[in-house]
């Protein structure tokens, strides 16, 4: 049965990067906004297998679900495996031994030395697999190992496997074709869908747009991707929208406009650079400089700018616009993309937590 908004029945989620360069220590994260959070990233030997902590940051990875749950005794801390710039680790999955010991390693990482609730596959853009089923294959190994191990008598305490996901089922790598299928989900709990980044000032760097569009205008042909699409294709590939949490981005790019007088959408502009730009750097920007401010609900973005400057991000209101649509389609809930980005009050992971007003089913 789901419960309303707020309770832990709804998956409330957000990213924490070890060693990304955050405004504040883990201590601070508002757990009580949250109520599974992730650390990020083990690493994997793709030579052999093995799964281990960042040398560098061993430390904050072994005391990071002890840390969160100081402010919140109830929030689940769960470890990521991979993330942005990781290798492809297709070598690890089709290989018997090497994954058996990424199966081994990571359960001991996580469940027996860390006290961690549940481990997250980040593999964001993987090369076409040469059998689908090997995909399969590893996730039900890994599924049952943990599971076997895991002795908790109330299931909303089992240990949970997640894994982030492009935002559509089809790996452009791929060719079009679907990396995953319906049964993705059979042995996770969910999918968490980074439904971000489609106009960003590398892949569109002579114009601005609509940098994490949720909806799309049918008029405007030359843009086609958005938050929206992408989840309605992962349903249509047979995944059940409770398995679905979708992404929130913490994080805006910025172009220089040619015009200053031509700032809406697709204004002719180029990039500033290709680096993604924290919220907590936006706004304060935004705020000591008198940018001008635009929410465009067709597309469901925000950007402001000033002069020259134009920057394309997620504020308050797209981000309570996002959820408030989760909800609607009866997804699983939420996750930010990456809490350390937010700015010192917390302000998106706030609005998101208080955005839900009605029921969203429980992933089962």
């Amino acid at each position: 049965m789901a419960s309303s908004a707020g309770s832990t029945d709804v998956v409330k989620a957000g990213y924490w990067f070890v060693g990304y360069d955050n405004i504040r220590p883990v201590a601070e994260i508002p757990s009580q906004r949250f109520t599974h959070l992730y650390a990020g990233f083990a690493v994997v030997n793709i030579d052999t297998g093995e799964v281990t902590f960042p040398p560098e940051y061993e430390q904050e990875f072994k005391t990071f679900p002890d840390t969160v749950r100081q402010r919140n005794p109830t929030v689940k801390a769960l470890l990521s495996i991979g993330g942005p710039g990781s290798p492809d680790i297709s070598l690890v999955v089709r290989d018997d031994a090497r994954r058996t010991k990424f199966i081994e390693t990571s359960k001991n990482l996580a469940m027996d030395q860390s006290g961690y609730n549940g481990l997250d596959l980040c593999w964001l853009y993987p090369s076409p697999l040469d059998n689908v089923s090997d995909l399969m294959d590893f996730l039900k190994q890994w599924r049952g190992a943990v599971s076997q191990d895991d002795k908790k008598e109330n299931k909303d305490d089992k240990f949970l496997l997640t894994a982030a996901v492009f935002y559509h089922p089809a790996i452009p790598s791929s060719g079009g074709r679907f990396f995953n299928y319906p049964n993705i989900s059979v042995f996770l709990d969910w999918i968490n869908v980074l439904a971000i980044d489609f106009c960003t000032s590398s892949n569109l760097s002579w114009e601005t747009g609509p940098v994490h569009a949720w909806s799309n205008s049918k008029e405007k042909s030359r843009y086609g991707p958005c938050g929206s699409d992408g989840i309605r294709h992962w349903i249509n590939s047979g995944v059940a929208t409770n398995k679905l949490v979708l992404g929130l981005p913490f994080h805006g790019y910025e172009w220089i406009l040619n015009d200053p007088m031509d700032y809406g959408f697709f204004a002719p502009a180029h990039k500033k650079d290709e680096s993604p730009e924290p919220y907590s750097t936006i706004h304060a920007k935004i705020l000591n400089n008198n940018f001008d401010t635009k929410y465009d609900g067709e597309y469901v973005a925000t950007y402001s700018h000033k002069d020259r400057i134009w920057i394309g991000y997620d504020d308050i209101t797209s981000i309570r616009e996002k959820v408030t649509e989760a909800i609607e389609m009866d997804l699983g809930g939420y996750f930010a993309w990456h809490v350390g980005e937010d700015d010192r009050t917390w302000t998106l992971s706030v609005e998101a937590f208080f955005a839900g007003k009605r029921p969203i089913a429980r992933p089962s």
